[in-house]
């Protein structure tokens, strides 16, 4: 084996913090540190305060799962929130999540966020329970920037806004959205329609930004940005210090435009349901 060759930094720069800059010419080997995992703390944190921004209309405790219903709006308010291990084992706690959702003609699906789920997803995975709607939490510091741009923030759902994300249920929208204190709703009005729309929740210090579209006539004209501004302004002024946004993870042009924006990606979850 032939000798090694190191280049070592001084302690006092190797843990400054500083950036180094390395002639090329003086590179003997590399490798890439990936990313530090994110902390199983900070994960069932954000998913404690992401589910109460995202009230489901029925829910019941299961010895630490949150069991959901909300006649079927949202994966999210009609899934299992699973972040300990299942009460008496995995196999009487499912028996109890499927008679719950049976008897309201519903299809069990369990919500499992990062490696806190890990043996759940496989377990569950063994049983034939299918993956679906794999998802990335995405997390920004808010510095407080002013926003004095087109959108404008109210403190409760229009029924315009109703009729575009309720999925022809605007009535069931209403209730999971909520209105009135810790809750904000961006609107960009042009031409007597509503172009571009997005709601923003409180929960402890986190501000949870959901719902931002723009109608098709409206698009790449930067109104998707404008309602984001806008909802991380207001929650700022409520006393967030943090926004989060849940995308799906195969929309990468959508990430790679929340990353640009100061957005990091902190964990994902995934579904999973019977065949």
């Amino acid at each position: 084996m032939g000798p090694a060759f190191w280049r070592v930094l001084p302690d006092s720069v190797a843990h400054s913090g500083a950036a180094v800059t390395i002639d090329a010419s003086a590179v003997v080997a590399a490798r890439a540190i990936p990313p530090k995992p994110t902390p199983f703390s900070e994960i069932l944190e954000l998913e404690r305060l992401l589910a109460a921004t995202w009230p489901a209309l029925e829910t019941a405790d299961l010895g630490g799962w949150l069991l959901r219903y909300a006649q079927g709006f949202s994966r999210r308010a009609n899934s299992v929130l699973a972040l300990t291990a299942p009460p008496g084992g995995t196999d009487a706690a499912l028996a109890e999540v499927g008679a719950w959702y049976e008897a309201r003609g519903a299809r069990p699906l369990v919500a499992l966020p990062g490696g806190v789920a890990k043996r759940l997803d496989e377990e569950l995975a063994a049983r034939g329970w299918e993956a679906e709607g794999d998802t990335a939490v995405m997390v920004k510091r808010l510095e407080g920037a002013a926003y004095d741009g087109e959108a404008v923030v109210v403190d409760a759902p229009g029924a315009a806004l109703l009729e575009q994300v309720g999925r022809g249920a605007p009535a069931v929208a209403a209730r999971i959205f909520g209105s009135g204190p810790g809750r904000g709703y961006a609107e960009v009005w042009r031409g007597g329609e509503l172009a571009a729309r997005g709601r923003g929740a409180i929960a402890g210090d986190l501000v949870a930004i959901t719902n931002i579209g723009t109608l098709p006539a409206f698009r790449r004209q930067g109104l998707g940005t404008e309602i984001l501004r806008a909802l991380e302004a207001w929650g700022h002024g409520c006393g967030a210090r943090r926004a989060a946004l849940q995308v799906e993870a195969d929309n990468e042009a959508a990430i790679a435009m929340y990353e640009r924006l100061g957005y990091t990606e902190r964990y994902r979850y995934r579904y999973r349901g019977p065949r």
